[in-house]
């Protein structure tokens, strides 16, 4: 375990980095924390959420991970979480994961004493976690955009739809932990000092959210014309083997006739009899021609 303790004359910040089990039972006793509670505070699985307790008010975030996979296939994958116990005096941060976004917020704010409470420190902990998602909302959208412009000029085959796929489901969960960490900072209540930073986190919250929900939207939407796409060209080229099958099929069919060689067949003893059927066939396709350009089928 690590951990990181910073006092000053107002609050008592406690920063946690992959707790044994035995160190939080000594938090737990110390703190007068549920010894479960802040054992389980450390599965990963968990979703952005708030609770109060007898205490502390309990709060988990998730921070995106700079190094998840470009199409990240789960929330866990995607980000790490971070839990937050404070009060007015203490506040205490656990996680799995050295967070860098801690250790900025000690520097540019603990520091120079621009911080005097564990409500702040906690707003600032929400931005720099809503934050952390900035750089997948600027990168997804620009994907969609270029997507767009290879699809809608007729380049689909620079993209797949394993691609589109992926872009989907990772705005989804981009989506998805913007939209459950809105519950979690609407709930938050600062002090009046504090008040235009947590409207700053919202700002940035809302800009966020909408921005995944038009990416989410637009690559959904870009799949269905994609797949039109696929299908209409899917058509021509039935389309195309339809009218070759429809010229050649009576052709053929007058071939077979005359390729029977039975012995009593008038025809085959007619000095014109090659150049007329070539003359009937010429004929045959002329008027398939022409029935085709009277249907608009043949531009």
């Amino acid at each position: 375990m690590k951990s990181k303790i910073w006092k000053s004359d107002h609050l008592r910040w406690i920063d946690i980095t992959n707790p044994t089990h035995e160190e939080l039972r000594e938090y737990s006793k110390q703190f007068k924390l549920d010894y479960y509670t802040l054992s389980d505070c450390l599965e990963p699985a968990h979703l952005p959420k708030k609770e109060q307790l007898e205490e502390f008010t309990f709060i988990i975030l998730r921070v995106c991970d700079s190094a998840a996979p470009r199409y990240p296939t789960s929330i866990q994958e995607m980000s790490h979480k971070i839990a937050i116990f404070y009060n007015d005096s203490v506040i205490l941060t656990v996680h799995r994961v050295q967070q860098g976004i801690l250790d900025d917020i000690r520097t540019k704010y603990l520091d120079t004493d621009m911080i005097r409470k564990p409500d702040e420190i906690v707003t600032k902990i929400m931005y720099y976690a809503v934050k952390s998602y900035e750089d997948n909302a600027i990168r997804l959208s620009e994907e969609v955009d270029q997507m767009e412009k290879l699809v809608f000029v007729g380049k689909q085959t620079r993209v797949t739809l394993e691609e589109l796929y992926y872009l989907k489901s990772s705005s989804r969960l981009n989506r998805r932990i913007i939209g459950l960490t809105r519950e979690v900072i609407l709930q938050h209540v600062t002090t009046d000092g504090d008040a235009s930073a947590l409207q700053d986190v919202k700002d940035l919250l809302q800009k966020l959210s909408l921005s995944f929900d038009e990416t989410h939207d637009d690559s959904a939407n870009l799949s269905t014309v994609y797949l039109s796409i696929v299908s209409l060209k899917t058509n021509d080229v039935m389309k195309l083997l339809t009218i070759f099958s429809v010229f050649f099929m009576p052709l053929t069919f007058i071939a077979g006739i005359y390729g029977m060689n039975f012995e009593f067949m008038p025809e085959l003893h007619w000095k014109i009899g090659y150049p007329l059927v070539l003359l009937v066939m010429s004929l045959i396709g002329i008027v398939i021609f022409i029935w085709f350009k009277r249907k608009n089928v043949i531009q």
